[in-house]
C-alpha cells in the first residue's frame, strides 16, 4: 500500500506542476511549449514548439512559417540575432507570448541557460505519436534513450511505479541543469518517502 500511496502523490505532483507549465496559457487559446517565457537561449538558432488549434506564430511582430507537426501542434527553427525577442500564438482562441533572450552574452539577472532535452537533435515523432481520436500524446520514449540500468540508478522506484516521467522533468528542455520542475529535495518529499 506505501508504494501505491506514493505513486498517487506523484501523479499529483506531476498534474500539479503540468498545470502550472500551461496555467493560465492554456486558457487564453493556447500554450508556447518552446521556447519558454524569461529564459536565456545561448543559440541564435531558436527552437519553437507550440500548441493550439488554427494557430499562427509571429515573431517580434513578423509571421514566421511553421509546419503543423501533429493535429493543433506547430513547430519551426528559425534564426534570431542576439537580443531580446517576444514570440506571440495567435489562434481563434485567443493569444499568447513569451519573452526571451538570444545569444552568447547573458542578460542581466538572467539565470543558467536553458538547454534542450534532447540535448540532440531529434524527431518529435521519436517521443510522440497521435492517438486514434487525433490527439498528440506521448510514447514513452524516455527509457528508449536513457536504458533500464541508467532509470534504476537515478531512482528509488522501479520504473513502472512512476507513471511518467514529465511528473519531474521539463520533456523539452529547462534551465535547470537535469531539467527538473521542482528542487530535488520537493521531489523526493513527494515521491521517494
Amino acid at each position: 500500500m506505501p508504494g501505491r500511496l506514493a505513486v498517487f502523490t506523484c501523479r499529483q505532483l506531476g498534474l500539479a506542476a503540468l498545470a502550472g507549465l500551461t496555467g493560465a496559457a492554456g486558457a487564453e487559446g493556447g500554450t508556447i511549449v518552446k521556447p519558454r517565457d524569461g529564459t536565456w537561449i545561448r543559440s541564435e538558432e531558436v527552437e519553437v514548439v507550440a500548441k493550439a488549434a488554427g494557430a499562427t506564430l509571429h515573431l517580434n511582430g513578423k509571421p514566421i512559417p511553421a509546419e503543423e507537426l501533429f493535429p493543433g501542434v506547430l513547430h519551426a527553427r528559425v534564426q534570431v540575432l542576439a537580443g531580446q525577442h517576444v514570440l506571440r500564438l495567435e489562434s481563434d482562441e485567443g493569444v499568447h507570448e513569451v519573452r526571451f533572450h538570444s545569444g552568447t552574452v547573458a542578460p542581466r539577472n538572467a539565470g543558467a541557460p536553458f538547454v534542450d532535452h534532447p540535448a540532440v537533435r531529434i524527431e518529435c515523432t521519436h517521443c510522440h505519436s497521435v492517438s486514434r481520436r487525433g490527439r498528440l500524446r506521448f510514447g514513452g520514449g524516455c527509457r528508449a534513450c536513457r536504458g533500464e540500468e541508467q532509470f534504476i540508478h537515478t531512482h528509488s522506484r522501479q520504473p513502472h511505479e512512476l507513471a511518467s516521467c514529465g511528473m519531474c522533468l521539463e520533456a523539452h528542455g529547462s534551465s535547470d541543469a537535469k531539467h527538473l520542475v521542482l528542487p530535488p529535495e520537493q521531489a523526493r518529499k513527494q515521491c521517494l518517502d
